[in-house]
């Protein structure tokens, strides 16, 4: 039988009653027709996953009752900041939605100069609230604990001033440095272009910023194939693939 897997920012330990949110309640309550008994798993990256059973199922809230842990939360074997250039369409959400699967922690969307899209205002926050909503959803299929952090879309520069101390990795069909060997120390940041790639002004300053130009082989893939790409060959080699 299979188990639904639903996110939550709530508190989760053994013998706790809950009200879950409108949202969430809506989907076990009317979209699935789950009713008392039935068992669902709750998880977030502080408390692990637990299995739960619905006690009280109305029209506007769903009650569970905590029954046991399932997993304990576990840091990442690498954690992966991913600066995804901004595409249109639903490359974004494809790219979000896979980067998740495959375990990055951060994903930024990125401003650069073939990107042609720019987001303001109030369509900026709605594609902000859509793409976490992705990644929840990614987060919930895919079996992880954790659901990567999606932070607002920010220029190149202004990604790159934020980072953490990293190796910092930019994908680019011009590059000569390998994924093989490097100094990961559990944590890289990788960047990836738009539909038309980064500008040789882009891969300029990113060289001379500490980014490692990176080439997956000899074939030019598409910004939605390069993140997939990317993130199963790096946790491959360093994390938990």
């Amino acid at each position: 039988m299979r188990i639904s897997r639903v996110h939550t920012d709530l508190q989760l330990a053994t013998g706790l009653e809950l009200p879950l949110d409108a949202e969430t309640s809506h989907y076990l309550g009317t979209v699935l027709r789950l009713r008392p008994n039935a068992l669902v798993h709750l998880f977030n990256a502080r408390d692990g996953e637990f299995a739960a059973s619905l006690i009280d199922v109305s029209k506007r809230c769903v009650t569970v009752r905590i029954d046991a842990l399932q997993r304990a939360p576990q840091p990442p074997a690498l954690a992966i900041h991913l600066g995804l250039g901004l595409s249109r369409g639903d490359r974004m959400d494809f790219g979000i939605q896979k980067s998740t699967e495959l375990g990055a922690a951060q994903i930024t969307p990125l401003y650069s100069q073939f990107g042609e899209v720019r987001l303001t205002g109030d369509r900026a926050d709605n594609k902000l609230r859509h793409w976490r909503k992705i990644a929840i959803n990614a987060a919930e299929q895919c079996g992880r604990l954790d659901v990567p952090v999606i932070n607002p879309p920010q220029s190149l520069v202004d990604w790159h001033d934020g980072l953490e101390e990293m190796p910092r990795l930019l994908l680019d069909p011009s590059g000569s440095t390998s994924l093989t060997g490097l100094n990961t120390r559990a944590g890289l940041a990788v960047m990836i272009g738009p539909e038309g790639g980064f500008s040789d002004e882009e891969i300029s300053w990113g060289s001379a910023n500490g980014f490692a130009i990176v080439a997956l082989g000899s074939r030019i893939l598409r910004t939605e194939t390069a993140p997939i790409a990317a993130l199963a060959i790096l946790q491959h080699l360093y994390g938990d693939m």
